[in-house]
Protein backbone atom coordinates (compact mmCIF):
# COMPACT_ATOMS: atom_id res chain seq x y z
CA UNK A 1 0.00 0.00 0.00
CA UNK A 2 1.50 3.84 -0.26
CA UNK A 3 1.84 6.47 1.53
CA UNK A 4 -0.98 9.34 -0.02
CA UNK A 5 -0.75 12.52 1.63
CA UNK A 6 -4.60 14.69 1.25
CA UNK A 7 -4.35 18.16 1.29
CA UNK A 8 -6.76 19.92 2.42
CA UNK A 9 -7.96 16.68 3.89
CA UNK A 10 -10.48 18.38 6.94
CA UNK A 11 -12.53 19.97 4.14
CA UNK A 12 -15.54 18.35 2.74
CA UNK A 13 -13.92 16.43 0.05
CA UNK A 14 -10.62 15.82 1.68
CA UNK A 15 -12.45 13.79 4.63
CA UNK A 16 -14.15 11.69 2.19
CA UNK A 17 -10.84 11.03 0.01
CA UNK A 18 -9.04 10.31 3.51
CA UNK A 19 -11.70 7.57 4.43
CA UNK A 20 -12.04 6.21 1.61
CA UNK A 21 -7.87 5.93 1.37
CA UNK A 22 -7.74 4.15 4.76
CA UNK A 23 -10.86 1.63 4.24
CA UNK A 24 -8.53 0.66 1.22
CA UNK A 25 -5.48 0.04 3.33
CA UNK A 26 -3.53 3.06 2.71
CA UNK A 27 -1.13 4.68 5.16
CA UNK A 28 -2.88 8.32 4.99
CA UNK A 29 -1.45 11.72 5.66
CA UNK A 30 -3.49 14.71 5.97
CA UNK A 31 -2.54 18.08 5.71
CA UNK A 32 -4.62 21.11 6.82
CA UNK A 33 -4.25 24.58 8.68
CA UNK A 34 -5.91 23.20 11.37
CA UNK A 35 -5.21 19.97 12.63
CA UNK A 36 -8.83 18.58 14.01
CA UNK A 37 -9.49 16.82 17.88
CA UNK A 38 -9.77 13.15 17.57
CA UNK A 39 -13.65 13.35 18.27
CA UNK A 40 -14.32 16.54 15.68
CA UNK A 41 -16.36 15.71 12.16
CA UNK A 42 -13.46 16.27 10.31
CA UNK A 43 -11.12 13.71 11.61
CA UNK A 44 -10.79 10.31 10.30
CA UNK A 45 -9.60 7.55 12.56
CA UNK A 46 -6.20 5.81 10.83
CA UNK A 47 -4.75 8.46 9.66
CA UNK A 48 -2.21 11.21 10.39
CA UNK A 49 -2.59 14.73 10.62
CA UNK A 50 0.26 17.60 10.30
CA UNK A 51 -0.44 21.48 10.32
CA UNK A 52 0.58 22.93 6.88
CA UNK A 53 0.47 26.37 5.30
CA UNK A 54 0.27 26.13 1.47
CA UNK A 55 0.74 29.64 1.04
CA UNK A 56 3.74 30.67 3.91
CA UNK A 57 5.41 27.08 3.19
CA UNK A 58 4.96 25.90 7.07
CA UNK A 59 5.29 22.25 7.44
CA UNK A 60 5.34 21.42 3.96
CA UNK A 61 8.63 19.38 4.02
CA UNK A 62 7.04 17.29 6.68
CA UNK A 63 3.66 16.44 5.25
CA UNK A 64 5.44 15.26 1.69
CA UNK A 65 8.22 13.29 3.46
CA UNK A 66 8.38 9.51 2.62
CA UNK A 67 4.06 10.04 0.38
CA UNK A 68 4.18 8.34 -2.73
CA UNK A 69 1.55 9.99 -3.99
CA UNK A 70 -0.72 13.39 -2.78
CA UNK A 71 -4.52 14.06 -3.17
CA UNK A 72 -5.30 17.71 -3.78
CA UNK A 73 -8.60 18.92 -2.79
CA UNK A 74 -7.58 22.24 -1.08
CA UNK A 75 -9.86 25.35 -1.10
CA UNK A 76 -10.01 28.79 -0.28
CA UNK A 77 -12.79 31.29 -0.14
CA UNK A 78 -12.98 34.72 -1.88
CA UNK A 79 -9.98 36.51 -2.70
CA UNK A 80 -7.94 34.37 -0.53
CA UNK A 81 -8.79 31.46 -3.16
CA UNK A 82 -6.18 32.93 -5.96
CA UNK A 83 -3.20 33.15 -3.48
CA UNK A 84 -3.81 29.47 -2.31
CA UNK A 85 -4.54 27.84 -5.91
CA UNK A 86 -1.29 30.25 -7.33
CA UNK A 87 1.27 30.68 -4.41
CA UNK A 88 -0.17 27.73 -2.39
CA UNK A 89 0.13 25.07 -5.60
CA UNK A 90 3.70 26.07 -6.28
CA UNK A 91 5.07 25.65 -3.33
CA UNK A 92 3.04 22.41 -3.01
CA UNK A 93 4.40 20.69 -6.23
CA UNK A 94 7.69 22.32 -6.29
CA UNK A 95 8.04 20.63 -2.34
CA UNK A 96 6.78 17.40 -3.27
CA UNK A 97 8.80 16.82 -6.50
CA UNK A 98 12.07 17.84 -4.16
CA UNK A 99 10.87 14.92 -1.65
CA UNK A 100 10.58 12.69 -4.49
CA UNK A 101 6.89 12.47 -4.51
CA UNK A 102 5.99 10.57 -8.36
CA UNK A 103 2.14 11.12 -8.44
CA UNK A 104 -0.60 13.99 -7.82
CA UNK A 105 -3.69 13.92 -7.91
CA UNK A 106 -5.65 17.24 -8.12
CA UNK A 107 -9.90 18.10 -7.52
CA UNK A 108 -10.92 20.06 -10.07
CA UNK A 109 -14.71 21.55 -11.27
CA UNK A 110 -16.36 20.84 -14.73
CA UNK A 111 -16.54 24.33 -17.12
CA UNK A 112 -13.12 26.16 -15.30
CA UNK A 113 -12.18 26.17 -18.45
CA UNK A 114 -12.74 29.52 -20.69
CA UNK A 115 -14.61 31.06 -17.71
CA UNK A 116 -13.79 34.48 -16.58
CA UNK A 117 -15.50 33.36 -13.19
CA UNK A 118 -12.65 34.23 -10.46
CA UNK A 119 -12.74 31.18 -8.86
CA UNK A 120 -12.73 29.38 -11.69
CA UNK A 121 -10.06 31.34 -13.30
CA UNK A 122 -8.00 30.40 -10.11
CA UNK A 123 -8.52 26.58 -10.68
CA UNK A 124 -7.80 26.69 -13.80
CA UNK A 125 -4.40 28.32 -13.00
CA UNK A 126 -3.87 25.52 -10.58
CA UNK A 127 -4.63 22.81 -13.11
CA UNK A 128 -1.58 24.33 -14.59
CA UNK A 129 0.39 24.24 -11.82
CA UNK A 130 0.10 20.93 -11.84
CA UNK A 131 0.64 20.01 -15.61
CA UNK A 132 3.62 22.63 -15.54
CA UNK A 133 5.07 20.55 -12.43
CA UNK A 134 7.53 17.20 -12.67
CA UNK A 135 4.84 15.62 -10.85
CA UNK A 136 2.83 12.94 -13.03
CA UNK A 137 -0.53 14.54 -12.57
CA UNK A 138 -4.12 12.93 -13.15
CA UNK A 139 -6.60 16.16 -12.92
CA UNK A 140 -10.02 15.06 -11.85
CA UNK A 141 -13.11 17.89 -12.98
CA UNK A 142 -16.46 16.77 -11.09
CA UNK A 143 -19.83 18.57 -11.37
CA UNK A 144 -21.16 20.45 -8.38
CA UNK A 145 -21.87 17.68 -4.92
CA UNK A 146 -24.77 17.30 -3.76
CA UNK A 147 -24.20 19.33 -0.75
CA UNK A 148 -23.56 22.52 -2.86
CA UNK A 149 -26.54 22.25 -4.99
CA UNK A 150 -28.44 22.11 -1.66
CA UNK A 151 -26.37 25.30 -0.49
CA UNK A 152 -27.64 27.52 -2.91
CA UNK A 153 -31.00 26.65 -2.56
CA UNK A 154 -30.38 27.17 1.31
CA UNK A 155 -29.44 31.03 1.15
CA UNK A 156 -32.62 31.64 0.72
CA UNK A 157 -33.46 30.81 4.11
CA UNK A 158 -33.19 34.63 5.58
CA UNK A 159 -36.49 35.34 3.28
CA UNK A 160 -38.14 32.32 3.81
CA UNK A 161 -37.54 31.11 0.22
CA UNK A 162 -35.69 28.43 -1.21
CA UNK A 163 -33.19 30.17 -4.21
CA UNK A 164 -33.88 28.43 -7.69
CA UNK A 165 -31.58 30.11 -10.25
CA UNK A 166 -32.96 30.53 -13.39
CA UNK A 167 -32.66 28.75 -16.44
CA UNK A 168 -29.73 26.17 -15.01
CA UNK A 169 -29.46 22.58 -14.52
CA UNK A 170 -27.44 20.86 -12.25
CA UNK A 171 -25.68 17.03 -12.53
CA UNK A 172 -25.09 16.90 -8.78
CA UNK A 173 -22.86 14.11 -7.66
CA UNK A 174 -21.95 12.32 -4.48
CA UNK A 175 -18.93 13.89 -2.88
CA UNK A 176 -18.20 9.86 -1.79
CA UNK A 177 -18.39 9.29 -5.43
CA UNK A 178 -15.96 11.84 -6.59
CA UNK A 179 -13.38 10.58 -3.93
CA UNK A 180 -13.66 6.94 -4.94
CA UNK A 181 -12.39 8.35 -8.65
CA UNK A 182 -9.71 10.25 -6.67
CA UNK A 183 -8.67 7.50 -5.13
CA UNK A 184 -8.51 5.27 -8.18
CA UNK A 185 -6.16 8.05 -9.92
CA UNK A 186 -4.12 8.13 -6.87
CA UNK A 187 -3.80 4.31 -7.07
CA UNK A 188 -2.71 4.78 -10.63
CA UNK A 189 -6.06 4.62 -12.70
CA UNK A 190 -6.24 6.98 -15.39
CA UNK A 191 -3.65 8.39 -18.32
CA UNK A 192 -0.80 10.45 -16.69
CA UNK A 193 -0.97 14.02 -17.39
CA UNK A 194 -4.61 13.49 -18.24
CA UNK A 195 -8.13 15.19 -17.53
CA UNK A 196 -11.07 13.17 -16.32
CA UNK A 197 -14.50 14.74 -16.04
CA UNK A 198 -17.16 12.69 -13.91
CA UNK A 199 -20.56 14.07 -13.31
CA UNK A 200 -23.70 12.69 -10.87
CA UNK A 201 -26.21 9.80 -12.35
CA UNK A 202 -28.73 12.71 -13.67
CA UNK A 203 -29.21 16.21 -15.25
CA UNK A 204 -31.62 17.86 -13.96
CA UNK A 205 -33.33 21.49 -13.41
CA UNK A 206 -32.31 23.43 -10.58
CA UNK A 207 -36.36 23.95 -10.07
CA UNK A 208 -36.46 20.18 -9.93
CA UNK A 209 -33.88 19.45 -7.71
CA UNK A 210 -35.41 22.62 -5.09
CA UNK A 211 -38.42 20.74 -5.22
CA UNK A 212 -37.01 17.17 -4.42
CA UNK A 213 -35.17 19.20 -1.81
CA UNK A 214 -38.46 20.38 -0.47
CA UNK A 215 -40.20 17.32 0.02
CA UNK A 216 -37.27 15.25 1.51
CA UNK A 217 -36.92 18.55 4.05
CA UNK A 218 -40.43 19.19 4.52
CA UNK A 219 -40.02 22.76 5.02
CA UNK A 220 -42.92 25.34 3.77
CA UNK A 221 -40.56 27.61 2.58
CA UNK A 222 -41.59 28.97 -1.47
CA UNK A 223 -39.17 28.13 -4.05
CA UNK A 224 -37.62 31.68 -5.36
CA UNK A 225 -36.61 31.65 -9.19
CA UNK A 226 -33.99 34.49 -9.28
CA UNK A 227 -31.41 35.13 -12.43
CA UNK A 228 -28.10 34.24 -11.27
CA UNK A 229 -25.58 37.30 -12.58
CA UNK A 230 -22.31 37.62 -13.73
CA UNK A 231 -19.56 35.07 -15.56
CA UNK A 232 -20.61 32.15 -12.73
CA UNK A 233 -24.60 32.54 -13.76
CA UNK A 234 -23.35 32.93 -17.49
CA UNK A 235 -21.52 29.14 -17.18
CA UNK A 236 -24.15 27.87 -15.55
CA UNK A 237 -26.92 28.73 -18.07
CA UNK A 238 -24.39 27.70 -20.89
CA UNK A 239 -23.93 24.19 -19.73
CA UNK A 240 -20.42 24.22 -19.10
CA UNK A 241 -20.98 22.93 -15.60
CA UNK A 242 -22.37 19.85 -16.78
CA UNK A 243 -20.81 16.41 -18.30
CA UNK A 244 -23.70 14.01 -19.18
CA UNK A 245 -21.54 11.92 -21.16
CA UNK A 246 -19.55 11.44 -18.34
CA UNK A 247 -22.10 10.33 -15.64
CA UNK A 248 -20.85 7.62 -13.29
CA UNK A 249 -23.54 5.12 -12.25
CA UNK A 250 -23.48 6.91 -8.13
CA UNK A 251 -26.21 8.14 -5.79
CA UNK A 252 -28.33 10.56 -7.08
CA UNK A 253 -29.93 13.39 -5.42
CA UNK A 254 -32.94 12.57 -4.15
CA UNK A 255 -31.55 9.10 -2.97
CA UNK A 256 -28.99 11.73 -0.80
CA UNK A 257 -31.59 13.54 0.29
CA UNK A 258 -33.47 10.06 1.65
CA UNK A 259 -30.43 9.33 3.40
CA UNK A 260 -29.62 12.17 5.50
CA UNK A 261 -30.35 12.53 9.12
Amino acid sequence: MSRVLVVGGTGLAGRAVTAEAVERGHEVVVAARRVPDDDAEAYVPGAAYVTTDLVTGTGLEEAVDGVDVLVDTSNGLGKQAANVFATGTQNLVHTAARFGVHRAVLLSIVGVEGSSYGYYRAKAAQERAYVDSALDTRIVRATQFHDFVTAIFDRGRPVGALLSPTRTRFQPIAVADVARVLVDAAEGAGKPDGILHIGGPRVESARSLAEQWKRASGTRRYILPFRLGGPLGSTWRAGRNLAPEHAVDGLRYDTWLASRP
